[in-house]
């Protein structure tokens, strides 16, 4: 029996169904290599089904990898407390502000955000609480800003802001809103409730200088706040 000689026979069917034919044609009934043709066939179909199979699930695999990886490139920008932007996230949206900045003449600033006496809160209170007030906090400044807006944890007891194609005068107001917003928040990570004051650093970004420079900057301006009283924002100079 010669399979690939009747290729023409049934011209309209596929390469399977052709087999299928070529087994039930009466033509074939006593050709002694019919009983062959039939199991090669049936492992045929075996295999065509396997394949199939291999190809989905190759497929599911595929999709499952490229989610994996965003949430393994989400994950790597996220901080696991607050559920904010870690310092690697915003550094890399300042420095794409900054590069919008140098070609379209478009400004921003940042805000440097610092709790005041955040170790009175871990002794007197204990590290649970304390990591309860982060949490919590990092809710009221996320209600402080807009949606193009991105703040983060800085680090420890330090959050930053990034205020995208916002001058000093625009971002005043929200610094006072941070100020207000915070102060008036009883932390109930304990009872009585949690008060807490911060002080903030306030900087717009000088496209003559580099993005450490306006970071460092901003440190400055937190650092006059922290000495000038606290609970209170400063203006880098």
């Amino acid at each position: 029996m010669k399979p690939d000689s009747q290729s023409n026979a049934y011209p309209e069917c596929g390469e399977a169904e052709r087999f299928d034919k070529v087994i039930a044609d009466l033509r074939h009934v006593d050709n002694i290599l019919l009983k062959e043709f039939t199991h090669l066939n049936s492992c045929y179909k075996k295999l065509v089904k396997r394949a199939n199979m291999l190809s989905a699930e190759n497929e599911q695999f595929k999709n499952e990898l490229v989610n994996m990886v965003r949430s393994l490139n989400l994950a790597s920008r996220i901080d696991g407390m607050t559920g904010l932007a870690n310092r690697r996230d915003i550094m890399e949206k300042i420095n794409r502000e900054a590069t919008r900045s140098h070609r379209h003449q478009r400004t921003f600033s940042i805000l440097l955000v610092n709790i005041d006496d955040f170790r009175k809160v871990n002794d007197i209170y204990g590290y649970n609480a304390g990591d309860d007030v982060l949490v919590e906090i990092a809710r009221v400044l996320m209600s402080c800003v807009r949606n193009e807006d991105i703040c983060a944890r800085w680090g420890g007891d330090e959050f930053m802001i990034l205020l995208p194609e916002t001058g000093t005068m625009e971002s005043l107001p929200v610094a006072k809103k941070v100020l207000e917003a915070l102060s008036m928040t009883e932390f109930k990570a304990n009872k009585p409730g949690i008060h807490i004051t911060v002080s903030i650093g306030v900087c717009e970004h000088d496209p003559a200088q580099s993005v450490q420079e306006c970071i460092s900057r901003v440190h400055q301006a937190l650092l006059h706040a922290k000495s000038g009283g606290k609970n209170l924002y400063i203006i880098a100079a």
